[in-house]
């Protein structure tokens, strides 16, 4: 790991990106905001999955476009990944929704925000639901982990991916009443549709439910996705049409 410093700022032609740390239970989390030209306030929270390689970059190329059109975002690692200190063998699910909760306290407070989530990040995304109070989600292949998961290390001991009826992330859905935007891969070779088809069941206050099926995509959605410019095209008009509501 290599920390960054606790601010440093990247202009480009149309976005501004902050890196910088926070703190949360113990680590220093590396962040990173991307704002348009105006550079409000994010109200959009980017959160990855689960993996030693896995980074706050990764869905990058969808925040960026967002922020052309005006919407800004913050993304950062958990503890155990990329820039951020910690080990991941010791991080658990509990510890990421509780980083994820103190990343979200440095969002705009004027709205409600939209999450976006990834794999693992998804499964957060929903789980956090009663604190966050989002006015969208937006999921790209969801995981779920049962109950009994929350507090196993990631040392090995974390139980894979799969439907898993009692997940947390499934009971805190229950409570969304925003929209709902699901980004499933057909190919997923690690979370089976019955994920997807259990989100979408949960999400029974849902104001709208969005399923979208990528054909010819794997799990990693974010290494696949960057590629395909028509669906790539796609994917951020919906999340535009999510943002705007």
């Amino acid at each position: 790991m290599n920390p960054i410093p606790r601010h440093h700022i990247h202009r480009e032609e149309h976005t501004v990106r902050r890196d910088f740390v926070f703190e949360a239970a113990g680590e220093r989390l590396a962040a990173t905001t991307i704002t348009g030209g105006e550079e409000t306030e994010p109200d959009i929270l980017a959160l990855h999955g689960l993996g030693p390689t896995t980074t706050r970059h990764r869905t990058r190329y969808l925040l960026d476009e967002l922020a052309e059109h005006g919407h800004s975002s913050l993304t950062f690692e958990f503890s155990g990944n990329g820039e951020s200190t910690g080990e991941l063998t010791r991080s658990t699910l509990r510890r990421r929704r509780a980083e994820t909760l103190a990343a979200a306290g440095r969002l705009d407070r004027t709205r409600p925000p939209v999450i976006i989530g990834t794999s693992m990040g998804a499964h957060l995304a929903a789980w956090t639901v009663p604190e966050l109070r989002p006015r969208g989600l937006a999921l790209f292949c969801p995981a779920t982990y049962p109950a009994h998961a929350a507090d196993l290390p990631f040392d090995g001991s974390l139980v894979r991916p799969a439907y898993h009826p009692d997940s947390p992330a499934y009971a805190a859905l229950r409570q969304f009443e925003g929209d709902l935007l699901i980004f499933g891969a057909r190919q997923d070779e690690v979370c089976p549709p019955e994920v997807i088809e259990g989100y979408h069941a949960h999400a029974r206050r849902a104001r709208s439910v969005e399923i979208v099926w990528l054909e010819g995509c794997g799990h990693f959605v974010h290494d696949w996705l960057p590629g395909q410019e028509s669906l790539r095209q796609q994917a951020v008009q919906r999340l535009l049409r999510l943002l705007a509501t």
